[in-house]
């Protein structure tokens, strides 16, 4: 199971890096005046002359409605380090509904308050990544989902351009995948107080638990190619601790099952291995690196057992009790 467990540390490592650097790469210039805000006049406080016209300042060339010397209504800004702006304005601020372009990195659809992405919006990436959510002064925050380019995506709460809870799903692109051991689809649920992983391979297992059952302990359930069952604990990847075993014919029933106690992948300890789908027969006491080990009660039926001695998985001793 450790080289499951490694495929998943990439995939996490991967997305995390992403957002770690989606601050750095989409923080657009937002003010453009150098002034105390405070003491601006506001479109409402001035003679209301509108006209349509062309200006220059230190940030850049702005194109569009004004209300005196105010940018208030529609209209572009060009930055001069590049970036540009179409949408609406209030009082030289983009506010309201607009598009924000970032020269090879991508471009902000949605909406501006005070020069800053905030409400609702989507920035798509060059590289082909999309988020599409909530916004707050000018970072991810709040609902969203995000699009990776290799179309994995993670849905839930962001804070400050990090996920703070929610689900992170992956399908692999490839048809074809000669590493059998290689995830083909996975699926990352996590929060403050709980992580769970589903994950599927090439060949067919399928991992239903704690991510720490992996490289720690933890508890999950495994579907194995053979559709054999394991729902247990797990240490480093490996059963260890309690669970149960089931053996799957190909009809899909359960032919035999174990119950008890593990160690290194193997039943190890007190437990009960049952014959057959049903309670009865079943043989109880201690197992030793996947063999019965030593005097074990054979329970035939209820009310009818049997005292029998193992040595090195074979029975040398039967007597009726």
């Amino acid at each position: 199971m450790k080289k499951y467990y490694i495929s998943f540390i990439i995939f996490v490592l991967a997305f995390v890096a992403a957002l770690v650097l989606i601050y750095a790469k989409a923080n657009p210039s937002s003010m453009l005046y150098s002034g105390d805000s405070s003491t601006k006049r506001s479109a409402d406080e001035t003679s209301n002359l509108e006209w349509h016209g062309r200006v220059e300042n230190e940030y850049g060339s702005y194109t569009g409605t004004l209300i005196n010397d105010l940018f208030h209504g529609e209209g572009k800004f060009s930055f001069l380090t590049g970036e540009s702006y179409v949408g609406d304005w209030r009082d030289s601020y983009m506010a309201g509904n607009g598009l924000m372009i970032f020269p090879e990195i991508g471009e902000y659809s949605g909406d501006m308050n005070n020069s800053l992405r905030n409400g609702t919006g989507t920035f798509k990436w060059d590289t082909g990544e999309v988020y599409e959510g909530s916004w707050a002064e000018d970072e991810m925050s709040g609902n969203g989902k995000y699009t990776f380019s290799d179309g994995s995506t993670f849905e839930g709460v962001f804070s400050h351009n990090k996920p703070i809870s929610g689900t992170y799903t992956y399908k692999s692109q490839k048809e074809n995948q000669s590493n059998n051991s290689e995830i083909e689809t996975l699926v990352y649920e996590f929060s403050d107080s709980m992580e769970h992983i589903v994950f599927t391979t090439y060949s067919g297992l399928k991992y239903d638990g704690d991510p720490s059952g992996l490289a720690d302990k933890g508890t999950a359930t495994i579907v194995y190619p053979s559709g054999n069952i394991y729902t247990g604990e797990l240490s480093a990847g490996l059963r260890d601790g309690s669970g149960k075993y089931n053996w799957i014919d190909l009809s899909g029933n359960t032919e035999a099952y174990y119950e008890g106690n593990w160690s290194e992948d193997q039943m190890t300890g007190k437990g009960k291995y049952h014959y057959s789908g049903e309670e009865y027969p079943y043989l109880e006491g201690n197992f030793e690196n996947g063999i019965p080990f030593g005097t074990l009660v054979y329970y035939k039926e209820s009310g009818n057992t049997f005292e029998t001695i193992w040595n090195n998985g074979f029975c040398i001793s039967v007597k009726e009790t």
